[in-house]
């Protein structure tokens, strides 16, 4: 299963509903692009990928359209404290700490910023979740996430406010080759995974 970083989604409801029916099955995740996942779903080393629908080829690929991500301001309450996610203008002043460009959800919110006419007062980037949320906890910066991504979960120092009227350009979906050859076992986790799809009066 290849996985968009910060996706807005838990790949784990999916595997949770996979083992109920297929205990046997073990996984390999891998965090990539969702280039990356269309090309290595189009050369059969992937049976399935969780990506943004923005790029895909509907002649080549089925899918199910899972999720609208969401976008949230998180922070580590020890460095800074919101009542309430600031405007975009307020956001593009404090130091951030995002996903490296070329990613999806990364160029969401350059859209977001560019589209007010504001640039971001840039901290850091990397292509690693667990450094941006490294880096959050130090104080270094807040980060824009996904507002299902669970770390303020995880950790209750972290604070993950919604940004109003923040989301991600396209929304995401779970990914299959259409074309054979394709496994048997990868078409019935797709068709596991039908329940889980967005119904179509769901807001974007």
């Amino acid at each position: 299963l290849g996985l968009v970083p910060l996706g807005g989604f838990d790949p784990m409801s999916l595997l949770k509903r996979y083992s109920a029916q297929h205990p046997q099955l073990r996984y390999q995740l891998s965090v990539l692009s969702s280039e990356a996942i269309l090309e290595r779903l189009a050369s059969n080393a992937l049976d399935l990928g969780l990506s943004y629908l923005d790029r895909l080829d509907r002649s080549q690929f089925d899918f199910i359209e899972l999720a609208q991500t969401r976008i949230g301001l998180l922070f580590d309450r020890r460095h800074f404290d919101f009542a309430q996610a600031p405007d975009w203008a307020t956001l593009a002043q404090l130091p951030l700490g995002l996903l490296s460009s070329g990613m999806h959800f990364r160029q969401s919110i350059d859209h977001a910023l560019r589209s007010r006419g504001l640039t971001p007062r840039l901290r850091l980037e990397s292509d690693s979740v667990h450094s941006l949320l490294q880096a959050v906890g130090a104080g270094l910066c807040c980060a824009l996430m996904p507002l299902d991504s669970g770390p303020d979960q995880l950790q209750p120092q972290l604070c993950l406010l919604p940004i109003e009227d923040a989301r991600t350009l396209a929304p995401l979906g779970l990914i299959m080759r259409r074309n054979a050859p394709r496994s048997a076992l990868a078409e019935a986790c797709f068709a596991l995974a039908a329940p889980l799809a967005r119904a179509p009066d769901e807001p974007r």
